[in-house]
């Protein structure tokens, strides 16, 4: 087991690590998430699946924001390969900083704008300064 277990994190296998570890740790709090939800459902006597009266969305949600979150999602999967990990990431840390920051009626406010450019070169440049010279594991 102890051989098994070495032989599988070995640097060649490194990127298998953080899925597997980060799916099981899902993976445990779906299983509470269910179980929390089943007493619950017992407690007040109602079904487990429930689907009546149930709106996905709550009413007046933000649809900019979930909306452009999506579509800055879609485009940085798209822009990871053309612009690598670091630039990609400085762009769209930034934007979806901007897009969280955005108050009804205004459109950018030159502070939160700066703050924003702040942490996404502070971020995306300390994650990569960790993985790659600390680590030394290569991000795509």
């Amino acid at each position: 087991m102890q051989q098994m277990l070495r032989e599988w994190l070995k640097i060649r296998n490194m990127h298998f690590f953080f899925p597997y570890l980060i799916g099981t740790i899902c993976g445990i709090l779906l299983v509470i998430i269910l179980i929390q939800r089943a007493i619950k459902c017992k407690k007040e006597g109602t079904p487990f699946i429930n689907f009546k009266g149930y709106h996905f969305f709550r009413e007046n949600y933000d649809k900019v924001k979930l909306w452009g979150s999506v579509i800055l999602f879609v485009l940085y999967i798209i822009c990871l390969p053309i612009l690598h990990f670091a630039w990609a990431s400085v762009i769209f840390i930034f934007l979806f900083n901007v897009l969280f920051e955005m108050k009804p009626g205004k459109l950018f406010e030159a502070k939160s704008v700066l703050i924003s450019a702040v942490i996404a070169l502070a971020g995306s440049w300390g994650v990569w300064y960790l993985f790659f010279k600390v680590f030394n594991i290569t991000l795509p």
